[in-house]
């Protein structure tokens, strides 16, 4: 079926570039339905947009638990598993600037990854008054462990999924992925299915335009074209973090550069290691209720 739906969509069909937003709007609806309320502040200079989700009783209204998406994301990927994280604690869904309902730097259409840890540093300053569980996927993995090893007084622990930002052999490593994700036709698309899902379900062959968009927006596109080696994770900055940690990892997802598994799990201190067979590279939205275990399980030991 996918094969046939590769050869008959054409560029530029309307129902493809429709598919995306009507799937946000119904993560959205899911979202609100279960009981998370929109916010909008201006955090480090940005309007910033975040869900909320209050605790579900007898869990622990101290252990607040903020939720980081990846590149060309949004806080809706976490439509699946913000009922589960409740059970833990009061959860945050994070926009980042430029993705979502967030909006960008002052004077830029993109903001670098320090930004972006400025942000979530503002975020558990201002908003939530106490150190938090951190989880993210792919960047916002990245970002969340830069925090823990710059500010860990803000930090209770870390949950990486598939995180990104592996230095490796530095730019040699970042330039074909940086090549793939300016997805320059949909063949490229194809290509990102491929490593990026454990299964690819064949409707996704329909949304190729839509999702062609997503990466070709000027916050995803300036982030890489302006990444550079200093901002990328080290083995030294990895080993620093004193918070406890935890790496999960999707067995089918080659997104990433190669080595990026094994470099977080051999220079992280001691992390949880949760390996996911047959998921890719956003386990929050192909094994949520086995994610939501994991990290419950992680936080009851904090």
């Amino acid at each position: 079926m996918g094969q046939h739906l590769r050869q008959r969509l054409p560029l530029g069909e309307p129902l493809g570039r429709a598919i995306i937003p009507l799937i946000l709007g119904l993560s959205r609806r899911a979202m609100v339905y279960g009981g998370a309320v929109s916010h909008e502040q201006s955090l480090a200079g940005i309007k910033v947009h975040y869900f909320r989700r209050a605790g579900r009783p007898r869990s622990d209204p101290t252990l607040p638990v903020i939720l980081i998406h990846g590149i060309a994301d949004s806080a809706l990927t976490w439509a699946f598993t913000l009922g589960g994280m409740a059970r833990i604690g009061p959860v945050y869904a994070l926009d980042l600037p430029g993705f979502g309902q967030s909006g960008y730097p002052p004077g830029q259409r993109f903001a670098t990854l320090d930004a972006q840890v400025a942000v979530l540093r503002a975020l558990i300053s201002e908003v939530l008054g106490r150190p938090a569980l951190l989880v993210g996927n792919s960047m916002g993995g990245w970002i969340a462990a830069r925090l823990a090893a710059q500010t860990p007084a803000l930090v209770r622990g870390v949950v990486l999924l598939d995180p990104g930002g592996a230095l490796l052999e530095g730019h040699a490593s970042w330039a074909p992925f940086a090549d793939l994700v300016a997805v320059r036709d949909l063949r490229a698309v194809r290509t990102i299915y491929r490593q990026m899902f454990g299964t690819v379900n064949p409707a996704l062959y329909l949304a190729q335009p839509g999702f062609q968009a997503l990466f070709q927006r000027d916050a995803v596109r300036h982030f890489v074209e302006s990444a550079d080696v200093a901002a990328f994770c080290t083995p030294a900055e990895l080993q620093q973090i004193t918070v406890p940690t935890a790496l999960v990892w999707g067995e089918r997802d080659t997104f990433l550069p190669a080595g990026s598994f094994a470099f977080f799990r051999d220079h992280l201190p001691n992390p949880h290691v949760l390996l996911l067979p047959g998921c890719g590279h956003l386990p929050q939205r192909e094994r949520p209720w086995r994610l939501v275990r994991f990290v419950r399980a992680f936080a009851r030991e904090l």
